[in-house]
């Protein structure tokens, strides 16, 4: 399946950069740049699935510093024309210095990890994050689902895990202590976008008493 993914994005990395980042998109990377403020954190930042490193030059440019990961060869080697700090690397073993980073900006990237793996893969990424930080993880989902996407028309079809908003708010908080979540429909489609902000366990500032 890893070697499926990796075939996909590195065929489709080019077009990839030539997509315009949505509106929307950018609202999520403001509100996850103003939460760094707001917690008083540092700006060192893992972007988690990369891509071609569009979402990483946003938050560069607005005083991140980024390091970005990702399974593809192509979206890396983007990624360093641009500038970036960039590495090749599995997400179920991250070769990274631990407690190394203030906050992981992950988009859309999680969603392609099966369901029985994502406790192990959040536990990779709770190990990178220092003991004040958090994760914007952000998903399609709002229905169970796992599997080959069979309407995919990227080739090698991809492989999603779709969660509802209950269940993969039950599996982050085995790792990590949710803050925020929320849902927001896609256009056309019967998925939704879901976002949150987690903490690690031992220190989770912003967290709602209520």
């Amino acid at each position: 399946m890893k070697l499926q993914l990796k075939e996909t994005y590195d065929h489709n990395a080019r077009f990839r950069d030539t997509t315009k980042v949505q509106s929307w998109k950018i609202a999520e990377m403001d509100r996850f740049i103003a939460k760094l403020q707001e917690a008083g954190l540092g700006r060192r930042v893992l972007d988690l699935g990369s891509g071609p490193g569009q979402q990483a030059m946003y938050l560069q440019d607005h005083g991140c510093e980024v390091h970005c990961v990702d399974l593809s060869d192509e979206m890396v080697r983007i990624c360093k024309e641009k500038g970036l700090e960039a590495t090749v690397m599995d997400f179920y073993s991250l070769d990274l210095e631990q407690l190394s980073f203030d906050a992981v900006w992950c988009m859309n990237a999680l969603l392609h990890v099966p369901k029985d793996s994502l406790g192990k893969v959040l536990g990779q990424v709770e190990k990178v994050i220092k003991p004040d930080g958090f994760v914007y993880m952000g998903l399609y989902g709002g229905y169970e689902s796992e599997g080959i996407w069979e309407d995919d028309d990227y080739l090698p079809q991809r492989f999603f895990s779709f969660y509802e908003d209950d269940h993969i708010q039950h599996r982050v908080n085995e790792v990590f202590t949710i803050s925020e979540f929320y849902s927001m429909p896609v256009e056309g489609s019967r998925l939704q976008y879901q976002a949150m902000v987690a903490w690690k366990k031992q220190n989770n500032p912003l967290k709602n008493p209520n």
